[in-house]
């Protein structure tokens, strides 16, 4: 439809996420608009204040579990743009994440190599504070602009100020930030990190140094080993990992161990806390390749859950759940869902 206020914006009523999110879930939003500028976002976020409506905001749909109808306004964020001067690039948050890493090193700037192949929008990377192969967005990221869905201005947030932790960031929390663009630090050398385990014994199996691996080395890599141990969503409906590693302190941890003595961990010396990856713990109960109706852990990775084209939200909620409870009863920990939940 086209309001008659808002003529430019294309406003779709009662519209089907279906085709905006991984897992296929076919619920509706009560208004929809993909916005292409920060102009359109300012009109579409005006429309909904207008009317009262709160606003959910929108990527790829990779990384998000719609429960319901969303009420109000979901604003999908397409805005283009990439830009760079000296080692420093500005990316519009509409831009594809991995396609983003592939122009970084074509243009010979680097330090995102371990993060290709992960799906989403650049706008998407902060929300999540997204990581993988022992880097994360945090490292790189200098600041970006959002728009305050609240008040509709538009706003310089810091590193500092984005509250960054494991897959963590204030956006997480703070629903009403609509992010525009990023800006991110790169460098121009070309050393590279191949110190996580799996990166490093991939590149030694293909004959590569570990210590001279270059940044296109590190990426097709990355994207080997991703390939391999990931399910394609566009194949197999899912989100990638569902479920978050455990950030333990070492109380916790020591007791953990009790139950599971050669559990796998990474610790981290700055902060004396202990990574534990939650995949061991989920193959270790039994999880892994197990389906309950229309969902089922992925025999490739036991992190992901994917679901049949036909399964419904419930389907999965539940199933998680049931995880979660196991997963508790058996290690006495609480599992953390990763992706966001609507």
């Amino acid at each position: 439809m086209r309001d008659l206020y808002f003529p430019m914006l294309d406003i779709k009523k009662d519209y089907s996420l279906k085709k905006h999110n991984s897992f296929l879930f076919s619920h509706k939003a009560q208004f929809f608009c993909e916005v292409k500028s920060k102009e359109e976002s300012h009109e579409f976020i005006d429309f909904c204040l207008k009317k009262s409506l709160p606003i959910s905001i929108l990527g790829e749909g990779t990384n998000v579990v719609f429960t319901k109808d969303i009420k109000g306004g979901v604003i999908k964020i397409s805005i283009p743009g990439k830009d760079l001067k000296g080692d420093e690039i500005i990316v519009g948050a509409g831009e594809n994440w991995h396609r983003t890493v592939l122009w970084t090193l074509e243009n010979s700037l680097f330090g995102l190599e371990n993060l290709t192949l992960i799906p989403g929008t650049a706008g998407a990377a902060p929300v999540q504070n997204i990581g993988a192969y022992g880097e994360e967005l945090s490292s790189r990221l200098i600041s970006l602009e959002a728009i305050n869905t609240k008040n509709n201005e538009l706003i310089s947030i810091s590193n500092s100020e984005c509250d960054f932790s494991y897959r963590d960031s204030r956006f997480r929390k703070d629903n009403d930030l609509l992010i525009t663009s990023i800006k991110l630090r790169l460098k121009k050398e070309t050393t590279t990190n191949t110190t996580y385990i799996s990166l490093n014994k991939f590149l030694i199996k293909d004959d590569i140094d570990p210590s001279k691996a270059t940044p296109n080395q590190v990426c097709r890599a990355v994207n080997a080993i991703r390939t391999k141990i990931l399910p394609d969503h566009k194949k197999e409906p899912n989100v990638g990992s569902f479920f978050k590693n455990l950030i333990l302190d070492e109380e916790s941890f020591e007791r953990l161990k009790t139950k599971l003595v050669n559990v796998p961990f990474y610790k981290d010396p700055e902060n004396l806390s202990f990574k534990v990856p939650v995949a061991f713990l989920i193959e270790q109960a039994g999880w892994k390749g197990k389906k309950i109706g229309k969902v089922r852990v992925s025999h490739k990775h036991a992190l992901v859950l994917i679901t049949d084209e036909n399964a419904e939200s419930e389907d999965l909620t539940n199933f998680a759940s049931l995880i979660i409870e196991d997963i508790y009863n058996k290690h006495g920990v609480k599992l953390e869902i990763e992706p966001n939940i609507f």
